[in-house]
């Protein structure tokens, strides 16, 4: 009995080994694809005619993962076990977190994203490198992570708040969303905390499955990133207008505003905005935007939309079955179907659809 337990142990070896060479070879594979997708829509990008800046950092971010996992593909495969490479690795990623920050920045602050702030936070790893040389045990890699997501974390809370900002800024000074809506950023937002702690998972398990799982998420989500960045449109925040509150001289405007919105029908304009509205008022455009938020109790996107169903999408809706709503959207004013239908669900609490059929029921 001894014996035959004797003979199946180099069975056993043989297949471990066996199933560790093929999950290497799996993790070799896929950080080769996923070099070769990340140098691909790097290039696409630096060719993009027009492109904003926005995709130009984009571009560049895709550069340093293609970079990133051609040197996993490089330093992995010799020995994947050997402990000095497996922490180079580790010491190299962290510095993924300038990419996130130039990129997530850059959405929200159209022109902050810059090489001297790139080369100020690379400076700010030089410490960590250094001591690597002296330190290079695992001890040290485990507080590098651990300062990795201090900083990360901070950064991130900071961007959530002004993201937030952004947001409220954009619906108080546009009537269309189209190209200009964030709401995407939750993505961005759970891809940036989702992709750092698989990252720390990865750094601690150091297994070629969970690297396996880190590249293929990448790709999927950086692509899900790639589909929105193309047709994203800057929006810079300008300041106030004015230093203190307005007062209810500075909205003279406020009896003259429903009235010549309604009767020259500038509601109908797809890309009207705060400011041209304020120009064609002759007033403020802060004090405009304020009356929106602080006396009607809404803000100008939603104030616009709601004018575009009341007055324009229900009537038509009423009057022509026969027409679609990508024509109904179109000559109410709104930019595309998606927009209207997510803007009439707010207002009637259905879709354009379901209102047709109950009035048609009637």
């Amino acid at each position: 009995m001894q014996g035959l337990r004797l003979a199946k142990y180099p069975y056993l070896c043989i297949s471990k080994i066996s199933q560790d060479m093929n999950e290497v070879a799996l993790s070799g594979f896929l950080s080769g694809f996923a070099t070769a997708y990340f140098t691909l829509y790097a290039y696409q990008l630096f060719r993009l005619k027009g492109a904003v800046r926005l995709q130009r950092v984009l571009a560049c971010i895709f550069v340093q993962w293609a970079v990133f996992n051609l040197k996993d593909f490089l330093l992995t495969l010799p020995d994947y076990h050997d402990p000095t490479t497996q922490n180079v690795i580790v010491l190299i990623d962290g510095t993924s977190l300038i990419g996130y920050t130039l990129f997530i920045y850059e959405l929200i602050r159209p022109g902050w994203a810059t090489w001297r702030k790139a080369s100020q936070m690379l400076a700010a790893y030089a410490p960590f490198f250094l001591t690597f040389t002296l330190w290079p045990g695992s001890l040290f890699i485990r507080c590098y992570i651990a300062c990795l997501l201090i900083a990360g974390s901070a950064i991130f809370l900071v961007w959530l708040r002004d993201a937030r900002r952004y947001a409220r800024y954009i619906r108080d000074n546009y009537s269309s969303l189209e190209g200009i809506d964030i709401s995407w950023l939750r993505v961005v937002a759970w891809f940036f905390v989702g992709c750092q702690l698989l990252w720390v998972v990865i750094s601690v398990v150091r297994h070629p499955l969970t690297d396996c799982l880190y590249y293929v998420l990448s790709i999927v989500l950086w692509q899900a990133t790639l589909d929105h960045v193309l047709h994203q449109q800057p929006v810079v925040m300008e300041p106030k207008e004015q230093e203190k509150p307005p007062t209810a001289r500075e909205y003279s405007f406020a009896k003259s505003l429903p009235t010549q919105i309604e009767t020259e029908e500038l509601y109908l304009n797809p890309t009207l905005s705060v400011k041209e509205l304020a120009a064609h008022l002759g007033t403020n455009r802060t004090y405009l935007s304020d009356y929106f938020v602080h006396n009607l109790n809404t803000t100008f996107y939603d104030y616009i939309n709601s004018l575009r169903i009341e007055k324009k999408s229900i009537p038509l809706l009423n009057e022509f079955p026969n027409y679609t709503l990508e024509r109904i959207a179109a000559e109410s004013g709104f930019q595309s179907v998606s927009t209207f239908r997510r803007a009439f669900v707010k207002q009637k609490g259905v879709t354009p659809s379901e209102y047709r059929k109950q009035m048609q029921n009637k």
